[in-house]
């Protein structure tokens, strides 16, 4: 491995960022006390209100209402951010319109090291059901933790080495029941406290069947499209193939002396997830409808496909603080994980399983950063980041060659107080090497930022941040090909793609009623201007075996002309689509409101909507595929010393800017609704979601058209905190 060779250098270089010091736990925290939350996006302890540009921060009562089985569901209802949803399984975060490679996903500020950023249907090995606190970064904060998070930086917190001393035990069960798709989930955690060492545990278990839909799993899309072709037997009210287990199990120690932090975790999980049974309908079959009309195409599939993934992770923290007048703080995070994923074809008239393919990864990731304290007015941070990735793809179905990647960089991060506000200043490089068979591809990378925030009075605050990014294209965007039957797709990369890179600006404005606190406000307008935008191209045609065997390979293999696939339309419709890596110039445009009204001690009432508009520069089909639509939600929240209510109504725009051979998806009104009661240490909380039973296609997933979101759910669980 690369990386043991940079090893030794980081630790000489004592280069480290401070993982900044938070509460043990901030349970019981107010609404407005957030706000004081010293958070992981400076390397000089802020608070949310002291860092520039926009910002998210989840966390006790509002995580633990919004806390689902995946990621991007959890953040789903927070300004900006949507859920790229593959089945009841997956729900990876897309923020801005961006995600995968653009929105990093950490763990305690380390890479959570899955292959969620691979692919539409790996989910990401992180459970929000355990985290203390989830915070969103953008900005120039966002050079801390990689190259390349143009969307941004995703940090799941849940303290399992802690930094901060505590006195005495503490800990906490919870136990839910979800009504669709009888879903269970039970969470523990332990905390204990003893001559400077820190102890941590916690599990969580969850189980969940068949997922509840109201109608037909197709979409009226879909539904057009084969119509007047074949008979089609869809699943009507369910979701097949959508249930889902998973367990998960971590462990830490550290221990905390006046200025020294030395830590060590285990983590382990295991998830296993259906995905829904795949159809993929091609345009240009008009033509050839008349002569198959009354074929049928089973609705019962011939095999299911399932994700059987495993994950163990070891992080190691070392933190040094007061070096002395200049110097502040070195820090080292070091995390090692093991990765894999089986997926299994599941033959349901045969019970017979197959092994499609095995994913493999294996990775290294070392950061470290030395703080220094004011000088000349100014104060900073340098840091040093190291990553290695060993990947492997075998069986099959295997569509991505074994490849190791290893990237490295450097950055430095100052601010300054000026007459009129501060500044921040961030400057990155990285180089990365993706080495396979024969063959080695390099790219470097240049990443640069800068904030000012102006204070204008007690109540309101301007910030500006300007950015200039790249990101180096992954091995999966340069070297895919094959049929990946997870996503039903024969994926193809180009190996002469080029760095991408963004010019970004962004402008906020922040009302807090200080008075009285009634009236609270943000409003964030952005525009992010792409060079060489990468992006995966529905083409509209199918995957021919026919071809492949007259010695065609990637697209070459790709036809809509029934001919190539034995005269059969059949054949033509059940093959898999065909998705190539592209790149084109693009811009992204949006605003984000937030707004609080408090309408007494006891109730306030919040507005909050987003939108974004991705354009390609040039071409005649300019709209960028799969975008979220703009999105409007109101919400009436009660809250006293013991009870705690909301109700809250989504309105999701129709998706009619989907892309080329993209379906459009129309809007929908969702209702929901929550309440709480605590007394002591116990809490009892219910949950009602999609109360109305909306039929809901999400625009940013790949089966909109033939797995729709969950239908109407109730929730109700019990916790005990000590």
């Amino acid at each position: 491995m690369k990386i043991q060779n940079y090893i030794g250098i980081a630790f000489l270089a004592i280069l480290s960022y401070p993982l900044s010091a938070t509460a043990n736990t901030i349970a019981n925290q107010s609404h407005s006390e957030l706000e004081e939350v010293i958070v992981t996006a400076s390397p000089h302890q802020k608070t949310v209100q002291e860092i520039a540009g926009s910002f998210n921060l989840l966390a006790n009562e509002d995580l633990q209402r919004e806390a689902a089985s995946t990621l991007g569901e959890t953040l789903q209802n927070e300004v900006g951010i949507s859920s790229s949803s593959f089945g009841s399984g997956v729900g990876n975060p897309i923020i801005r319109g961006l995600g995968g490679k653009r929105v990093e996903i950490l763990q305690n500020s380390s890479s959570v090291g899955d292959a969620s950023d691979i692919s539409a249907d790996h989910a990401v090995a992180s459970e929000a059901l355990l985290a203390d606190r989830i915070e969103i970064l953008r900005g120039p904060a966002t050079l801390r933790f990689g190259p390349g998070a143009i969307g941004g930086v995703i940090n799941v917190i849940d303290n399992r080495i802690h930094t901060v001393p505590f006195d005495g035990v503490e800990g906490a069960v919870e136990s839910r029941y979800s009504s669709n798709g009888n879903a269970k989930a039970t969470v523990g955690r332990f905390d204990a406290a003893f001559s400077g060492f820190n102890l941590h545990l916690d599990a969580v278990t969850r189980d969940s069947n068949t997922i509840s839909i109201p109608g037909s799993a197709l979409s009226a899309n879909a539904l057009d499209a084969l119509d007047d072709a074949v008979e089609v037997d869809a699943a009507d009210g369910s979701i097949e193939n959508s249930d889902a287990k998973a367990d998960s199990f971590s462990a830490g120690l550290s221990w905390v002396g006046e200025d020294t932090v030395i830590g060590f975790s285990y983590s382990k999980l295991d998830n296993n997830y259906g995905l829904p049974p795949s159809s993929h309908s091609h345009e240009g079959h008009d033509e050839h409808d008349e002569d198959h009309e009354g074929e049928e195409l089973s609705g019962e599939p011939e095999q299911f496909v399932r994700i059987d993934m495993q994950q163990q992770t070891y992080q190691t923290k070392l933190l040094f603080s007061d070096l002395g007048e200049f110097f502040g703080q070195v820090d080292v995070d070091y995390a090692y994980t093991d990765y894999q994923h089986t997926e299994l074809e599941f033959e349901p008239n045969t019970g017979a399983v197959m092994i499609g393919s095995l994913i493999e990864s294996v990775s290294h990731n070392l950061r470290a950063e030395l703080t220094h304290n004011e000088y000349l007015g100014w104060r900073g941070a340098w840091g040093l980041q190291i990553s290695d990735r060993d990947f492997g793809a075998s069986g099959e179905e295997a569509f991505i060659p074994d490849s190791e990647t290893f990237s490295s960089g450097i950055y430095w991060l100052e601010e300054t107080e000026l007459a009129l506000g501060n500044l921040e200043l961030g400057l990155r490089f990285d180089q990365q090497e993706i080495t396979l068979v024969g063959q080695e591809i390099d790219h470097s990378t240049v990443n640069a930022g800068a904030s000012w925030f102006l204070p204008i009075n007690q109540q309101q605050r301007l910030s500006l941040v300007l950015s200039h990014s790249e990101r180096a294209p992954a091995a999966e965007e340069l070297l895919s090909n094959g049929v990946h039957i997870a996503t039903n797709s024969f994926e193809i990369g180009q190996r002469n793609l080029d760095t991408e890179s963004a010019n970004s600006l962004e402008l906020t404005w922040v009302f807090r009623d200080t008075d009285n606190s009634r009236f609270n406000a943000r409003v964030s307008a952005y525009h992010n201007q792409f060079q060489r935008y990468i992006y995966l191209q529905d083409t509209g045609l199918a995957f021919s075996h026919d071809l492949e065997q007259d010695g065609l390979q990637g697209i070459n293999a790709c036809s809509a002309d029934i001919a190539d696939f034995d005269g059969s339309f059949e054949e033509l419709a059940e093959s898999v689509g065909c998705f190539t890596y592209q790149q084109r110039d693009a811009s992204f445009s949006g605003i984000e409101v937030e707004t609080s009204w408090s309408l007494s001690d006891t109730q306030r009432v919040e507005l909050q909507g987003d939108i974004v508009r991705g354009r390609f520069n040039q071409g005649v089909h300019r709209d960028i595929p799969r975008l979220p639509p703009a999105k409007v939600r109101a919400s009436w929240i009660y809250q006293n010393d013991s009870w705690r209510g909301a109700i809250n109504l989504t309105h999701a725009a129709s998706q009619t800017r989907a892309g080329l051979n993209e379906s459009v998806t129309d809007s929908y009104n969702r209702l929901d609704a929550s309440l709480s009661y605590q007394r002591a240490s116990w809490s009892v909380f219910l949950k009602g979601q999609n109360l109305t039973d909306q039929n809901i296609r999400n625009a940013t997933s790949l089966l909109r058209d033939i797995a729709p979101e969950a239908g109407r759910n109730l929730t109700v669980g019990v916790r005990y905190q000590f």
